[in-house]
């Protein structure tokens, strides 16, 4: 399967207000997200989620929002700064193929982004190495373009990452799945 990055600029289309009446954040990541809780956000675009889930931390908690576009980085904290939350956003640039991430996160999100990944085994594999023990993994990806076999598909991809499958369900444009880091025995 081909990959391509969606370019800065067309997020414009689709990262905004509007989008709250079929993806509000609250709804769901509210029953993943907490106060205080350390939170990825990969491929974060515009901030849409991040932004969303840094209300949901509060004053203790520590988004990170990752992307490897620095412009989609700059708009995400400017639409931070103008809802006064830029205090509770970390801006990570990461590379192509490597997150360059080390986090103890109770919660890591890909929303829309695997599908664009060179390595997704990679990817998955830094999402398990940075979430924590009792974290939650959430995959969400859009079936006009990935199909529900290529979805099934990641979803082993992140099972041999050390994840594993919790729930799986769809929202309005997506197909979802939670994960778990899989327990090792000590």
């Amino acid at each position: 399967m081909a990959m391509h990055v969606c370019p800065w600029w067309l997020a414009y289309t689709f990262d905004h207000r509007l989008r709250r009446l079929v993806h509000n954040p609250q709804q769901l990541f509210g029953k993943y997200v907490g106060s205080g809780m350390t939170v990825v956000d990969l491929g974060c675009g515009l901030g849409f989620n991040s932004i969303g889930m840094a209300k949901l931390v509060g004053y203790e908690g520590h988004v990170v929002a990752l992307d490897i576009q620095q412009k989609l980085l700059n708009g995400m904290m400017r639409r931070a700064k103008k809802v006064g939350l830029e205090k509770r956003i970390e801006p990570h640039l990461a590379k192509e193929n490597d997150l360059r991430l080390q986090v103890n996160a109770q919660f890591i999100l890909a929303f829309f982004m695997v599908h664009e990944v060179p390595d997704p085994d990679r990817l998955l594999a830094q999402v398990a190495e940075n979430l924590s023990e009792n974290g939650r993994f959430m995959m969400v990806e859009p079936p006009l373009h990935v199909s529900a076999k290529n979805f099934q598909h990641s979803i082993a991809q992140a099972e041999t990452s050390g994840l594993v499958l919790k729930d799986q369900y769809k929202i309005p444009f997506g197909m979802t799945a939670v994960f778990s880091k899989a327990v090792t025995p000590k």
